[in-house]
């Protein structure tokens, strides 16, 4: 297991790897599953992943107490295709880039094997009908709009407006706040019951529309002590809320008895938004730079693929740290699989379990596949890694770019030649 000395980079981490107090030395069986998805949130904007002026004291909490890993991925740049792979546990290639054809079973669908209630809260993404979360495994569905919204404010998607959603709010709500709100009245009502919850957070997407109050706070630190640029407020002040509401779930599985034996895991869809939006959400854009990373949502470099991810399952875990062993999207599946005794059902050709990673165990040496047909920032692209190295291929032109990531994280230097010992051109070729 590769460790950070992590307290000498992001003083809210935790660089210990003794184990925690006591846990069993068996998975509870079975555990909830709280999977919470950011939409947009970038690998540097939290403070324990070194942002220095995000509050963000709920997520570094979590991160303290449980394992927080700095080289996760999402399995591409944009939200449907890593949507998609969240679900399935497959890369996007394999569901059309977001498709999601209903022959691939969902999370939704492997806790309901596994005997759990299942509920999925905030966008969805991934189509409706019999693509939709009620058609996908998902027992209780909550304003699972396709797109983001047109505020955050009441009433939130005025183009496509969400029945659900506007019969338990009023105008001054704040979207962030009544997801959650929702959820808490869930999860009270199910403490007896064994459940999985796919919450997924609109935020911090653009439109950028920080709550009042937040955004009133860091706009007197901004003016009093900030030196950088970014993030900008109305973007921190989103960040925060979600930090916030996490908090409020976090204590309610507390106060429920359920903190222990639920695996929570915190991540976001893709890298941060780097670049101006266009008409009506330009304002406050661009709203973050991603720290050291180069480039962002959209591109294949690291800043449009590499997120925060935060596991917190003390059950099971018997250590805490920050680590470096490479997690990606399509892991969460058969993690989830693994946690419910489901793995048969949960194995996938493009992930793996990162259970063992919560115990000090080593992740097995693999490639790691990207591909952004679509189009970006930067064109049509692929891209793999394999321990250090990356290889970014533009498909458009076929040059290539070859990356030491353990030397040079923000990919400021290409290499002269491509690395010795392994062939990364070839297996990007054998891959597509």
């Amino acid at each position: 297991m590769r460790l950070i000395p992590i307290i000498t980079l992001f003083a809210s981490c935790n660089s210990s790897s003794a184990p925690a107090a006591a846990p069993s030395t068996t998975p509870a069986s079975p555990p909830n599953i709280l999977l919470i998805v950011a939409d947009d949130l970038g690998w540097a904007d939290l403070n324990c992943y070194g942002n220095p002026l995000v509050k963000s004291p709920n997520l570094d909490a979590l991160a303290r107490r449980g394992v927080q890993f700095m080289q996760a991925y999402a399995a591409a740049p944009a939200g449907k295709p890593s949507r998609a792979a969240l679900q399935t546990g497959l890369h996007p290639s394999r569901t059309d880039h977001g498709a999601l054809p209903g022959n691939y079973e969902t999370l939704g669908e492997l806790a309901q094997r596994a005997g759990l209630l299942t509920a999925h809260i905030g966008k969805w993404q991934l189509g409706t009908g019999s693509k939709s979360p009620r058609n996908q495994g998902y027992d209780h569905v909550f304003a699972a709009n396709e797109s983001y919204p047109d505020s955050y404010y009441h009433p939130f998607f005025s183009t496509q407006p969400q029945a659900d959603l506007l019969a338990e709010t009023k105008p001054g709500d704040y979207l962030t706040d009544k997801l959650t709100d929702h959820a808490l009245d869930l999860l009270d009502k199910w403490r007896d019951s064994t459940w999985l919850l796919s919450l997924n957070y609109y935020a911090p997407h653009v439109p950028l529309e920080g709550r009042k109050d937040q955004v009133t706070g860091y706009r007197a630190l901004i003016d009093s002590t900030h030196w950088r640029k970014f993030p900008t407020l109305e973007y921190a002040a989103m960040i925060s809320v979600i930090d916030e509401n996490v908090g409020r779930i976090v204590d309610l599985l507390r106060e429920n008895g359920q903190l222990e034996n639920t695996l929570i895991i915190f991540t976001s869809d893709n890298g941060g938004l780097d670049l101006p939006a266009e008409g009506k959400l330009l304002p406050h854009t661009p709203p973050t730079d991603n720290g050291i990373l180069r480039g962002g949502k959209g591109t294949l470099y690291e800043g449009g693929i590499r997120v925060p991810f935060i596991v917190h399952y003390p059950a099971y875990a018997t250590t805490q740290f920050a680590s470096l062993e490479q997690v990606m999207g399509t892991d969460i599946f058969p993690s989830v699989g693994e946690a419910l005794s489901q793995g048969d059902y949960a194995a996938s050709p493009d992930g793996q379990s990162f259970l063992h990673l919560l115990r000090g165990a080593s992740a097995k040496p693999r490639f790691l596949f990207w591909s952004a047909p679509y189009g970006g920032p930067e064109g049509a692209a692929s891209a793999v890694r394999y321990g250090d190295f990356k290889l970014y291929r533009d498909d458009s032109t076929d040059s290539l770019t070859y990356f030491n990531l353990g030397a040079l994280p923000d990919e400021s230097l290409r290499m002269a030649l491509p690395p010795e010992g392994t062939d990364l051109l070839k297996a990007l070729n054998a891959r597509d």
